[in-house]
């Protein structure tokens, strides 16, 4: 009997701390609840990468930005976040300034709001198939939120978003994870 109580807690215990994805409605399934922007961007279901949609951003005219975001409270004693993310691209317009592309941004903020740091972890200029985009960045010392952007950022063409995810990592995990690359 006790070794069935043990392998009981043992069970539980892993499954509290699987790594969970931070994001609400990842794949755009429920539209944009939990996104903000939705009148720069439009749900569809014809050029999805999983589910049963996906965001897309598109703009022929003006090279405004245009984006969708969701802020995510960091969990407490994490010392780095897994961002990934597919994403397709149309005809998205070569401009001198290299930020304006396509692009997924994680923008590191206090409780507050105010804006700490920020790494893109994909950008994309061009046309391209679905392709998977993945960083893991250490959380600065002050961040309490992430605010997760994906744009459109200046230029013209089409880009498709799907599948966001980011995932805590331990200090332990992403150390292992430095040393395997």
């Amino acid at each position: 009997m006790k070794p069935l109580i043990l392998f009981s807690l043992l069970f539980l215990t892993t499954i509290t701390n699987a790594q969970g994805n931070l994001v609400k409605n990842p794949g755009f399934e429920y539209e944009f609840v939990n996104w903000n922007g939705s009148d720069a961007a439009y749900i569809t279901p014809y050029d999805k990468k999983s589910g049963k949609s996906c965001v897309a951003i598109n703009q022929f005219v003006d090279a405004e930005w245009k984006a969708v975001d969701q802020t995510i409270n960091i969990p407490k004693n994490i010392y780095a976040l897994e961002f990934s993310i597919w994403i397709k691209s149309e005809s998205i317009e070569e401009q001198k300034e290299a930020y304006k592309a396509g692009a997924a941004i994680a923008e590191f903020t206090t409780l507050a709001d105010k804006k700490i740091t920020s790494e893109t972890f994909a950008q994309i200029k061009g046309t391209t198939e679905w392709t998977n985009y993945k960083k893991t960045v250490k959380v600065p010392a002050d961040a309490k939120k992430v605010r997760i952007m994906l744009a459109l950022a200046q230029t013209n063409g089409t880009i498709y978003f799907d599948d966001v995810k980011v995932i805590t990592l331990s200090e332990e995990e992403y150390l292992k994870q430095k040393s395997e690359k």
